[in-house]
């Protein structure tokens, strides 16, 4: 039976150039300002329609809404103390 740290070092070559990261392309400031909207729930329905099928084009663009959304949670928590 092969050792298991084998087994981990033949996956790992054979997928090395498949697991390596890249950087995530940043919004651009007009939408990183759209999106701080969305988060704060100030967005028209025509405009969040928009916005859902930029993210939609865009994934990587998720994880800024998503901190967004977390910055306001964790200013709101302050503020209620």
């Amino acid at each position: 039976m092969p050792n298991e740290f084998e087994i981990l070092a033949r996956f790992l070559d054979r997928y090395a150039g498949e697991v390596e990261g890249r950087e995530l392309p940043e919004p651009p400031a007009e939408i990183r300002g759209k999106l701080r909207e969305l988060a704060l729930g100030r967005v028209a329905e025509p405009e969040r329609t928009e916005l859902f099928a930029l993210l939609r084009r865009n994934p990587a663009w998720i994880e800024r809404l998503a901190d967004e959304v977390k910055s306001l949670r964790t200013g709101s928590a302050g503020s209620a103390s």
